[in-house]
């Protein structure tokens, strides 16, 4: 069971309580859904990331099947970033083991096989070891794109099928 929780134009603190239903066991449950939504992403605490949506948009046939992003740890302690929830099936996420004060680590993302020919919105999230055990969920899209010589024979197949164009 997936749940999208899309914060849209939320800001600030948000908790969402949807409900489950199933045919099977008491009556429908509810779970809840806290986020902090931050409206700049490069002021958060105790890390900033960037970017902070992962895009792997695929234009023509040269495959994008990894992107790569810097964590820098803005608080006085090192962290240790570690997997909480993420969208296996898709990709990997390979965190850097620490990060000390100050400084930036180096995290990738990495497209299984299965998801090479695929579309998708999907997001990871991960939890960090400060007093707090920080969360902070990350966007991964994908869309495939012709490139534009794929696009104009498509196009012009198009106009081949339909005949020439009245105007």
């Amino acid at each position: 069971m997936e749940i999208i929780f899309d914060t849209g134009k939320y800001k600030r603190s948000i908790t969402k309580r949807p409900k489950i239903v199933t045919n099977e066991g008491p009556p429908g449950k509810r779970v809840q859904i806290v986020s902090n939504v931050v409206e700049r992403p490069d002021q958060t605490y105790p890390v900033a990331i960037k970017p902070y949506k992962l895009d792997l948009t695929q234009f023509g046939e040269k495959i994008r099947n990894e992107v790569k992003f810097r964590i820098t740890n803005v608080s006085d302690k090192p962290l240790s970033p570690n997997m909480v929830s993420s969208a296996d099936k898709y990709f990997q996420v390979e965190f850097p083991e620490s990060i000390e004060p100050g400084e930036s680590g180096q995290a990738i993302l990495k497209l299984n096989d299965f998801s090479l020919d695929q579309e998708f919105e999907k997001s990871f999230t991960f939890e960090l070891n400060d007093a707090a055990f920080s969360r902070f969920t990350v966007p991964v899209k994908r869309k495939l794109r012709p490139s534009l010589s794929e696009a104009q024979q498509e196009s012009d197949a198009k106009q081949v099928d339909n005949g020439p164009k009245k105007k």
